[in-house]
């Protein structure tokens, strides 16, 4: 290494890690009185709105009438549930985070976009579109969005801060059906939105805020009828043949009380062309005393407003006596003593019987875990995912490097899986016993083209504890003569190769990589690593890069460096690619973690 490079980087070397923007919520003040040991402590989530939507922060206690099951009850506690606001002028941009992981969000919101196409005509989802952009919008900009259709087949994004990927999806969002389509299947549909909502109340974090916006062009009400139309799956066997369908009162009961327990605002949208079911999207929409929000006109205020509503709530605990445990579904009811103030609180609960008992589940399969959308946490996962073109076969890798970042837990089994727009499987790995000998953990995956997939990891340690993490996929091709990067990749040394690391310790020395594919015999490559505090902000180091060519169509460009000599923390190596003197525009980066332990 040249020493005026390494006096550059030395220099980086001895930043701090950059400050995390967190928001943990306490948890509910202590009661301070001695408790009844024949009651219950129950909580009840409702939110204090101002007449512009902005949430009321400052409610005390006193202030709070609350009824249950049309009894008032008094209130023990009460704790204001509030997500990170917007980042402030001149604050640091922290580095982005250097793998995605199931761990649940600290700070911001998690925002999920459910889409029925199955329910817009063609030629009518460009409302849906424009209030879709529109509430991305109004959102803070630590806020994660995902956005997904109820079937799983095309635009699909997994909960980012990247709202830019979510925008892009929402753009390839298009209307599916035809008037006598979207009558014959709403059953099937209502069923396939009460599915995807319980997986989404199942996978939800009550500590963080959550808000669920389904959008459709109305849903069923209730029924004990079934139907054999359903079409299509993102199952993992491909498509589910045809099967009956059916939504109940208990269903409903049962998804109301999931919403309830998860603490997940629920807005519905309902488009207000083409073929028009109305009834039953109230019922999905009302989940949490929301009321429906058409999709005709300017739709600008609405969708600023679920934005500003949804960012604080309040958790309220009262006692339960042990004759009130039966188990049957309660209705809410809470009012404050100030005027011009609206108050919109889960409509109902379930307190649970007193003799029940935790049902403890079998363990479960990876197939399984493969083939829902849940999100399972009791086995924390972390993970990169980036696309190789450096096969001896020529064919295009989709790699995953992943571990847990709980040092406890280990994998015992995994598997892997990429599903493509239509939400169908196209390949799979599952790892052999010796593969988690090492950690981290690498799988490899053919992928069948070019093209943007939804890869899901599913992971289990001994005891039976599941962990999954889902995250999209770009699947570039080569094309001669017009350069292409894949992603900056780091590691370390292994003997003679190279070793992926999720996170450095006591490494001597980081190797960061990158691709460059679509090149010729002639063509010349130079490649130069940066060093700075965010992917966009100035440099404070470079090195040089070596670059070699295993193919006439290949590069790889890469560069070792003291990473003992680094502080703990986070920065961010980019490399600047330059093709036949002159710059690729696109700058790959990834997030380089130091810890100390």
């Amino acid at each position: 290494m040249p020493v005026s490079s390494f006096r550059r980087f030395a220099t980086l070397a001895t930043l701090a890690g950059l400050p995390v923007m967190a928001s943990t919520p306490a948890p509910l003040p202590s009661v301070h009185r001695a408790q009844d040991q024949s009651t219950t402590l129950v909580t009840v989530g409702f939110r204090v709105l101002a007449r512009d939507g902005s949430p009321v922060l400052d409610l005390k206690p006193e202030e709070v009438v609350l009824k249950v099951g049309g009894r008032a009850r008094e209130i023990v506690a009460i704790e204001l549930m509030r997500s990170v606001g917007a980042v402030a002028p001149g604050s640091a941009v922290a580095a982005p985070p250097p793998f995605v992981t199931n761990a649940p969000l600290v700070g911001g919101r998690v925002v999920r976009l459910l889409v029925d196409e199955e329910a817009i005509e063609p030629g009518h989802d460009e409302p849906v579109k424009r209030a879709l952009g529109q509430l991305v919008a109004a959102l803070a900009p630590e806020d994660q969005v995902g956005l997904r259709t109820l079937k799983g087949v095309g635009a699909t994004v997994q909960p980012t801060p990247r709202h830019d990927r979510v925008l892009a999806a929402i753009a390839r969002l298009q209307g599916r059906s035809t008037p006598l389509e979207a009558t014959a299947d709403a059953l099937c549909r209502t069923r396939m939105a009460n599915d995807a909502l319980l997986n989404l109340f199942e996978g939800a974090v009550p500590s963080a805020v959550t808000v669920a916006v389904l959008v459709s062009n109305g849903l069923t009400s209730p029924t004990t009828a079934t139907m054999s139309t359903i079409r299509g799956s993102g199952g993992l066997a491909g498509s589910v043949t045809p099967s009956a369908c059916e939504f109940s009162g208990a269903d409903l009961i049962a998804l109301a009380s999931a919403a309830a327990d998860s603490r997940v605002h629920v807005y519905g949208l309902q488009v207000f062309r083409g073929a028009d079911i109305g009834a039953g999207m109230e019922n999905f929409a009302g989940l949490t005393g929301n009321a429906m929000v058409r999709l005709s006109g300017d739709t600008t205020a609405p969708m600023k407003r679920i934005a500003s509503e949804t960012s604080a709530y309040y958790l309220a605990a009262f006692e339960v006596p042990q004759s009130e445990r039966t188990g049957s579904p309660q209705r809410v009811a809470v009012s404050v003593a100030r005027e011009g103030l609206e108050v919109k609180a889960w409509p109902s609960l379930i307190i649970p019987k007193a003799d029940a008992r935790p049902v403890k589940a079998d363990k479960p399969k990876l197939r399984d875990l493969l083939a829902t959308a849940r999100v399972f946490r009791d086995l924390p996962l972390r993970a990169t995912i980036h696309t190789s073109h450096a096969s001896t076969d020529g064919k295009l890798r989709v790699v995953c490097v992943f571990d847990s970042n709980d040092p406890s837990a280990k994998i015992a089994e995994a598997s892997a899986a990429l599903f493509d727009d239509t939400g169908k499987p196209r390949t799979q790995w599952s790892g052999q016993p010796a593969a988690f000998k090492k950690s981290p953990v690498m799988a490899t995956l053919t992928a069948p083209g070019p093209g943007t997939y939804r890869m899901r990891l599913a992971a289990l340690d001994a005891s039976g504890a599941a962990g999954t993490l889902d995250e999209e996929v770009r699947v570039e091709a080569a094309s001669p003569g017009s350069a292409v990067t894949s992603a900056l990749v780091l590691g370390t040394k292994d003997g003679p190769g190279f070793a992926p690391r999720l996170e450095f310790v006591n490494e001597p020395v980081a190797i960061a990589m990158v691709e460059i594919f679509g090149v010729t015999k002639a063509t010349a490559v130079e490649a130069t690593f940066e060093f700075a505090l965010s992917e966009d902000s100035p440099a404070r180091g470079s090195i040089p890069g070596t670059v070699e060519s295993p193919r006439d169509d290949l590069r790889i460009a890469h560069v070792s460096f003291p990473v003992a000599q680094m502080s703990a923390g986070d920065v961010v190596v980019r490399a600047v690619i330059t093709v036949d003197g002159k710059p690729l525009a696109a700058k790959p980066f990834h997030t380089l973690r130091k810890v100390v332990r």
